[in-house]
């Protein structure tokens, strides 16, 4: 496989109106730092090299078994090479902004959402009746990132974290096998369709780390104010 050429497009931000709530004590602007915070972590992201050390995809096999019309495929089938070929776009999902005040920290957070990841992987199948090597183009129509920002009121630290949440929960997953024949048909099929024979994969995803991203825009963006009387 000699696809090698990674890209990720411009972001989008997506923004949903949050009534605010009437309170002696709330934090000043928290959606506009959410958003601000969200897109310098998409400008410094599109501005890395992005490599396989930087979105790895580890290799694993699983168990294989599935049926339909008439047709059987029983076994393991080995994954390999795995990379990320492209994001479509980033975007930041409003719909799930929260804040909090406690008393000793506040938080700001929302989701980020990664739109048509493309990972391409080669394969080999240990089947009765198949052993021939392919490849396949998986898009996945969303990520979710959970976004989480806090500052500790005793310090004055600022922390955060974005990480894999999960898939869409549509579950909106389009496959291109080579070569396109039943045997890898019905691969495509059970990666689809068997949330144990694609779980492995999502583990890579798992363990993706975004710390130093976002460590940069933490700090250069300063958190909010608290106001105490308003």
């Amino acid at each position: 496989m000699n696809l090698r050429v990674y890209s990720i497009h411009c972001f989008t931000i997506l923004y949903f109106t949050v009534k605010n709530v009437q309170s002696a004590v709330k934090i000043i602007e928290p959606e506009m730092y959410i958003n601000k915070i969200a897109k310098r972590f998409v400008e410094i992201f599109e501005t890395r090299s992005t490599t396989g050390a930087d979105l790895p995809v580890e290799n694993y096999t699983a168990p294989i078994n599935i049926s339909a019309s008439g047709m059987q495929l029983t076994g393991h089938v080995s994954f390999h090479s795995a990379f990320v070929a492209r994001i479509g776009s980033i975007e930041l999902n409003m719909q799930r902004f929260q804040q909090v005040l406690l008393d000793d920290e506040a938080q700001i957070n929302a989701n980020m959402l990664w739109k048509n990841v493309d990972v391409a992987l080669d394969f080999s199948p240990d089947l009765e009746d198949y052993q021939a090597p392919g490849t396949l183009l998986v898009t996945f129509g969303q990520f979710e990132f959970p976004l989480k920002t806090q500052k500790l009121f005793a310090t004055g630290e600022v922390t955060g974290s974005c990480e894999f949440g999960s898939i869409s929960s549509q579950n909106d997953i389009v496959i291109v096998g080579h070569p396109n024949n039943a045997h890898v048909q019905m691969i495509a099929m059970a990666i689809i369709k068997d949330f144990n024979f694609r779980d492995p994969m999502l583990q890579s995803f798992r363990r993706w780390n975004f710390q130093n991203v976002l460590n940069v825009a933490l700090t250069e963006i300063q958190f909010p104010e608290v106001c105490y009387n308003c």
